[in-house]
C-alpha cells in the first residue's frame, strides 16, 4: 500500500511538471508553441486516469485485506479501472492521429512510436482487465453458491 501511495505522489509531481516541461520544449521549438496547451491537457488527463486507477487498486487492496474482495461491490472499481484505461488509450490514439495527420511540426522523433506503443499496450491492458473482471464475477458467483451450500 505504501508503494501505491508513493506512485500516486509521483503522478502528482508529473502533473506539476508537465506544463513546465511543455513550456521548455516550446521555448526551444517556437513553431510548436500552439501545441503546448493541447498536449499538456492530454498528458494531464492521461495522468488523472492513472491516478483514478491507482485509487481503485488501493480500494481493492483494502477489500483483499478485509477478505471481502469476492462481493459484487468489487466489480465497480474494476469497471472504473477499465474505463480509465480506455480513456487513456483514446487520448493516446488522438495524439497519435494528430501527430500523423497534423502539421509537420507535430511529429517528433520517437514520440510517434511511443504513442503507438501506448495505444497497443492500453488496448491489451483493457482486454486483460475485461478478462479479469469476468474471472472475478465467476469467483463471486462460485463463492455465493458455496456459501448457500454451507
Amino acid at each position: 500500500m505504501a508503494c501505491l501511495v508513493l506512485v500516486f505522489l509521483g503522478t502528482v509531481l508529473c502533473q506539476v511538471l508537465i506544463p513546465y516541461q511543455a513550456n521548455l520544449v516550446a521555448a526551444d521549438f517556437p513553431e510548436a508553441t500552439s501545441l503546448v496547451v493541447p498536449y499538456s491537457a492530454a498528458a494531464i488527463a492521461f495522468v488523472v486516469c492513472i491516478q483514478v486507477s491507482l485509487a481503485m487498486v488501493f480500494w481493492l487492496l483494502g477489500k483483499v485485506g478485509n477478505q471481502t474482495i469476492f462481493t459484487n461491490a468489487a466489480l465497480r472499481p474494476v469497471s472504473v479501472i477499465i474505463w480509465c484505461i480506455v480513456i487513456a488509450t483514446g487520448l493516446s490514439l488522438a495524439v497519435l492521429l494528430y501527430m500523423c495527420f497534423g502539421p509537420e511540426y507535430a511529429t517528433g522523433g520517437g514520440a510517434g512510436l511511443f504513442m503507438l506503443a501506448c495505444v497497443v499496450g492500453g488496448t491489451a491492458l483493457a482486454l486483460l482487465m475485461v478478462v479479469m473482471r469476468g474471472l472475478l464475477r465467476a469467483a463471486i458467483e462460485d463463492r455465493n453458491e458455496l456459501s448457500e451450500v454451507i
